[in-house]
């Protein structure tokens, strides 16, 4: 039987600092579609060359094209995804078509993204193979998880991986049930431009290599015999690069065991592309007058990839305050507008929502607004003048914080209580013992919020000006899935997400589930949601219309097969947003 990759991203690690580096663990933005053009003609391609600066010409390769298929990205227990409930921990589905007809066809994939990088614990498989292939409702579990892609990836790197796989399904009629180890030696092997069979070049592609050799048991479930299978042995080659809209991988090859001709492949097209614009006034007063003209646009995916600032793409304002985002595959996004420092000294980062808080900002769906025109209108920082200046550092894992920082993310002075943010300032690429500085704060208490869309905060570090007071080492550390504060003085964020009294949980932490209460003090229109850590909406709690009163509502994440951890909850109430964290345990 075959064995094909299931995935539109390579298997890559890094173990060198050499270009290009490619930032592997980047999904499609969700939502997003990606064609794959097939060819499966044996040796119809030649094995491409190593080493650095190389031209891999496959213009006139993939000559018999035997199925185009687009490969579709979701939250893993949307309606799409259908098969969430064998892998409740799943953070990324997506499914998949090949020409052959085996495990791999009619695919629906499922898989973990954290700092360390991709991967997949399993799939089931929903199309009945032709012969006696083990194929139609076939579920397969990994365990421990196959590593697809390690965080980033370069020329000279070196990663050895093993994973262990069980499927079960059909053979000949019979029940079976196979048990497999896969191992994996990954390399990055070359670097240079490829010219793709669409006739579009790209500069700055990683090539990886990985040996992989897997064996297989076979156990009959009605005669309780069992088969070994012999090793199977054979090499991927992935062309990648930092194409952070539609996966890493362009193409796509398998080679024999001796390296010697290519047996199949694949290439990728992205497809649905759309536009997203707005206008960008000073003020709620949108008037020509009243228009941002200086400054820049950026464009978020809706779920951050980790541990990182996660612009997708920057575009200036123009002259009469406008910004246009074109060839945008569908998907969901954050628009954050940048105002010209010098123009608006005391502009903040303003998301589409009016909000200075990635939380806050309702995302934009492209395929459905594709022609989205809402205003933004600019939030601004306290004018008042202090002597108080505060600093520290934002880095990437508690290690590597000091030497591996996040440049460009906008670090927030907010008042405790009240959550009023005051100050911003935007963290540096120094990796010194700070690469963000606040000054100008008069007296008071305060916190810092950490603007990373994607990425919660676990905690904060808080901290109380008198005069002059000057304070150093307010130190956050960037994890897999939240942000977390390295400071002396940490206090918990519960109050930080929650921007008015309408909604409050008891008990919080929990373990079996809680209660959440909503008071409204006006009739309105109401939406409740829960969002995981990773920015995904797991449940809609209530939606539609609300009298004035008290709305009690019982919450658990086991319940809907989700594990413990973090969970923010959003309250919609007319123009009111409220945000609560709470805590499963």
């Amino acid at each position: 039987m075959k064995k094909i990759s299931t995935i539109v991203l390579s298997l890559i690690s890094l173990l060198s600092a050499a270009q290009p580096i490619i930032q592997s663990t980047y999904l499609p933005v969700r939502g997003t579609s990606i064609k794959e053009v097939w060819d499966t003609v044996n040796n119809y391609s030649a094995v491409p060359s190593i080493g650095a600066n190389q031209i891999w010409d496959y213009s006139n390769k993939f000559t018999h094209p035997v199925d185009t298929f687009q490969i579709k990205t979701f939250h893993p227990d949307s309606t799409l995804a259908r098969y969430h409930q064998h892998f409740p921990s799943a953070t990324h589905a997506s499914y998949i078509r090949t020409p052959f007809n085996n495990l791999s066809d009619s695919l629906y994939s499922y898989y973990i993204v954290d700092t360390n990088g991709l991967h997949m614990i399993g799939g089931f498989n929903i199309r009945k193979p032709i012969g006696n292939y083990i194929g139609y409702d076939t579920t397969a579990a990994i365990n421990p998880s196959e590593l697809l892609s390690p965080a980033l990836a370069a020329f000279g790197m070196h990663r050895i991986d093993s994973s262990k796989y069980v499927t079960f399904g059909n053979l000949y009629a019979n029940p079976v049930k196979v048990k497999g180890k896969k191992y994996k030696d990954m390399n990055g092997v070359g670097y240079g431009t490829l010219k793709m069979p669409n006739g579009t070049i790209y500069n700055n592609v990683l090539l990886t290599k990985v040996n992989v050799t897997s064996v297989d048991s076979v156990f009959f479930s009605n005669s309780g015999s069992f088969a070994g299978v012999l090793p199977q042995s054979y090499i991927e080659y992935s062309f990648l690069r930092n194409n952070t809209f539609g996966g890493t991988v362009l193409m796509f090859l398998t080679v024999n065991a001796s390296n010697s001709y290519v047996d199949y492949g694949w290439y990728t097209l992205p497809v649905d592309f759309g536009s997203i614009s707005g206008t960008v006034y000073k003020s709620l007063n949108e008037t020509p007058g009243n228009l941002v003209i200086s400054g820049e646009a950026l464009l978020y995916r809706e779920n951050s990839n980790f541990a990182r600032n996660d612009i997708l793409e920057r575009t200036p304002l123009k002259a009469n305050g406008t910004y246009r985002f074109d060839s945008i595959p569908y998907g969901e996004y954050r628009i954050a507008i940048r105002p010209d420092t010098i123009l608006y000294p005391h502009a903040f980062t303003t998301y589409h929502g009016d909000s200075t808080n990635w939380l806050l900002a309702p995302a934009i769906h492209s395929s459905t607004d594709s022609t989205w025109n809402s205003p933004i209108h600019l939030k601004y920082q306290d004018t008042l003048q202090g002597l108080g200046v505060i600093s520290g550092h934002l880095g990437l894992n508690l290690h590597e914080r000091s030497i591996n920082p996040i440049p460009g993310v906008d670090v927030i002075v907010k008042k405790n209580p009240g959550g009023i943010a005051v100050r911003e300032v935007k963290s540096d690429s120094s990796n010194s013992s700070s690469n963000f500085t606040i000054k100008h704060l008069h007296d008071g208490t305060y916190y810092l919020f950490v603007d990373i869309p994607g990425l919660h905060m676990a905690d904060s570090c808080y901290f109380t000006i008198l005069g002059g007071t000057v304070i150093n080492g307010l130190d956050f550390t960037v994890g897999s899935d939240s942000i977390h504060p390295a400071c002396q003085h940490i206090t918990n964020v519960n109050e930080h997400y929650q921007t008015n009294n309408l909604m409050e949980a008891y008990p919080n932490p929990y373990s079996l589930n809680t209660t959440i209460k909503v008071n409204l003090t006006e009739k309105n229109d109401v939406l409740i949601e829960v969002y995981n850590v990773l920015g995904e909406k797991i449940q809609t709690i209530d939606k539609g219309q609300k009298q004035i009163g008290t709305y009690s509502y019982n919450f658990s994440a086991k319940n809907l097969n989700y594990p413990a951890g973090v969970y923010i909850v959003k309250l919609t109430s007319g123009n009111k947003i409220s945000i609560l964290k709470i805590i499963e345990q």
